[in-house]
Parts: C-alpha cells; sequence; structure tokens
C-alpha cells in the first residue's frame, strides 16, 4: 500500500509539472527548474549511460538526465538490474533531471594505506555488484572497493564496459579500494610515476580562477580538481599561477582526503639570455596582475603597470607561487634587453 501511494504522489507531482511547463510563463518556470520535485525508486536499465538513466518504475520506464549537478555521491555505479532512489527535478530542457542518486546502503568505514597505491587501467566488467567494482585488465580481472571518499573529478558515475583508470590502495579489510577514478576517454594525457618514493598521478589543465597560494583549481577535461600546496611541493617551474595558465600537476592523495601536488610545472617560452646590472636595483611594490606568465611579471603599481622579466635566477620569498592580486615587493634591475628584470620577488 505504500508504495501505491507513493506512486499516485508521485503521478500526481510529474503532472503537475508538466501543466506547470504549459501555463507558467518561462521565467516563472525557471525559478522552480532546481527544485526536487520528487524521489523515484526503480531498477536501472540496460541502455543507461554516462548522460541518461534509463530507470524501470511501479509507474512505468523513465528517461532521467544526468548532469554537472547530479550528486551521485552515494551510488558511484549505474549497472542494469541495480535498485537505487533518485531525486528528480523538472529542467526548462522539459527532461527530468538527476538531482541526487542513491541506493540507501550505508557503506563501512575502513582505513586505506595510501603508500601501497598503483594505478590500473581497465573496462568495468557487468557483474560488479553496489560499491564492488570488477575490472577487467591486461592482466586479468581484478576487484577494486569504491568508497564514499573515492575521488571521481575525472568522471560523474561508471557504467558498464567504457574503460576507467583508477588509483587503488589496500584497504584494512584486504581489498583494494578506489582512491581515484578518471574516464580514460577524457583523460588521455594521464600519465604515472615515482616521486620522492611517493606513486604520481599526472595531468595536464589549466589554472581555475579560485586559485590561492596554498590551494590549486586546475580546470581538466574531467572537471575541475583542487590540490593542495604544501611546503614540499616542487614549484621550482611554476612560479606563477594566474588564471589560463597550462600546467602539469603530479599529485597523491594524502591521509587528509585531499588531493596534494608533488609538482607543478608550468609554461615557459624559454629562458632570457639577458644580462642584469645588479649594481643598480629599485624596489617597486603592487599586486600581481592576471596576465602574468612564467615569463613574465605584470605589476600593477599606484603609478601604473610594470612589464618586469622573471629569470631562473629570480630569488623569491615569503611566498610560494604568485596568484592574481598577490602584494608584492620586487627588486628590479635593467637588463642587457633593455627589459627590466625581477631580482628578487617578496611577499607581503
Amino acid at each position: 500500500m505504500r508504495m501505491k501511494k507513493g506512486g499516485n504522489r508521485l503521478a500526481f507531482l510529474l503532472t503537475c509539472a508538466l501543466l506547470l511547463a504549459v501555463f507558467l510563463p518561462s521565467g516563472a518556470l525557471q525559478v522552480r527548474a532546481a527544485e526536487i520535485i520528487a524521489t523515484v525508486y526503480g531498477t536501472i536499465l540496460s541502455g543507461t549511460d554516462t548522460e541518461l538513466l534509463l530507470l524501470s518504475t511501479s509507474q512505468g520506464r523513465m528517461e532521467i538526465k544526468i548532469d554537472s549537478e547530479t550528486d551521485a555521491s552515494g551510488c558511484k555505479v549505474l549497472l542494469p538490474g541495480r535498485e537505487i532512489y533518485v531525486s528528480v527535478t523538472y529542467g526548462s530542457d522539459g527532461y527530468l533531471h538527476a538531482a541526487k542518486i542513491t541506493t540507501g546502503v550505508k557503506q563501512e568505514s575502513n582505513s586505506i594505506d595510501y603508500s601501497t597505491s598503483v594505478t590500473v587501467k581497465g573496462e568495468i566488467s557487468d557483474k560488479t555488484k553496489d560499491d564492488l567494482l570488477y575490472l577487467k585488465t591486461d592482466q586479468g580481472e581484478m576487484q577494486i572497493r569504491l568508497d564514499s571518499s573515492t575521488n571521481m573529478d575525472g568522471c560523474k558515475v561508471l557504467v558498464a564496459g567504457e574503460t576507467y583508470q583508477i588509483v587503488c590502495a589496500r584497504g584494512s579489510d584486504a581489498y583494494l579500494h578506489a582512491v581515484s577514478i578518471s574516464d580514460v576517454a577524457k583523460e588521455a594525457a594521464v600519465t604515472t610515476e615515482t616521486i620522492n618514493g611517493r606513486t604520481v598521478t599526472t595531468l595536464k589543465g589549466t589554472v581555475g580562477n579560485s586559485t590561492k597560494e596554498d590551494l590549486l583549481y586546475l580546470s581538466t577535461d574531467g572537471g575541475e580538481m583542487q590540490f593542495v600546496i604544501d611546503g614540499d611541493c616542487d614549484i621550482s617551474n611554476a612560479r606563477v599561477l594566474t588564471p589560463g595558465r597550462k600546467l602539469k600537476v603530479s599529485f597523491y592523495h594524502g591521509s587528509d582526503a585531499y588531493l596534494h601536488a608533488a609538482r607543478i610545472v608550468g609554461e615557459k617560452d624559454g629562458s632570457s639570455d639577458a644580462s642584469v646590472d645588479t649594481s643598480s636595483t629599485a624596489a617597486v611594490v603592487g599586486s600581481v596582475d592576471e596576465r602574468s606568465t612564467e615569463n613574465t611579471l605584470y605589476l600593477n603599481t599606484d603609478a601604473g603597470t610594470m612589464e618586469l622579466r622573471l629569470d631562473s635566477s629570480t630569488g623569491f620569498s615569503n611566498c610560494k607561487v604568485l596568484v592574481k592580486g598577490r602584494r608584492v615587493v620586487v627588486t628590479c634591475a635593467r637588463g642587457s634587453d633593455a627589459y627590466m628584470h625581477a631580482v628578487n620577488v617578496i611577499g607581503i
């Protein structure tokens, strides 16, 4: 009786949504577009992919869009036959959209030994159940646990038959656990190596607008990722992190559940061959302009914007990296190429 009553309520809500789409002005509909109108229960059907969820419910077959706003942290694997709950909203495109997908099953907590991290690539098997992945690799079939902390910034959900790259580590339950998962099709630039005894993953991206001195926001093909910049991060080849700069970031999963940057490398046009006359220097105060690159520091001062060359010999103190708006004192001197060069940069 409970399911029947819930089904009648769902049908009523969906009918109301359709009537609203017809009779309300478009502006009024957009205000309500993000509101959850119902939570449905059903079984995933074959044909479901990363963009469209096909669901069999007691009211019939439903097609629900999966988009960038969908919260799939409670159900990361969408395989045919799996029973799930989906909170839906009515989109301005006429489709129902998934706001949240869950299984209703509480996950067990396990400690992970990140020092045992390895990276594997394979295809998700349809044998996968709940949060235990069966991964077909060139070396054979692997079983990998999914956790609530698994980083899936590189993909929204997992579907059978698709190939993924997984960084995994041994858990206290003796299973391998997925630390992070990336869609191979989107993360073609991803590589792995060892830095300071840690297995790290390296990927390409561009600096996001929210980047701070100790936190890098990186826009990648798989979405925006965040990396903590620690004191031991190698930033010798990436001193300027202004929006839009292209980077390579080698990272690992820290014990605090954050991704940490082990090394950051920025694009540079080449080194300057100019000699700098350090016998005559001047000190200027200003803030870093967002146009700054690894080669050139654009400094906004009270007298205007200065263009200062950055060399491999430029000294930095009291600032890990230069980000948009950072206030600094720059000691500069004239170079043989007629440009002013930054001799020292001090954060204030």
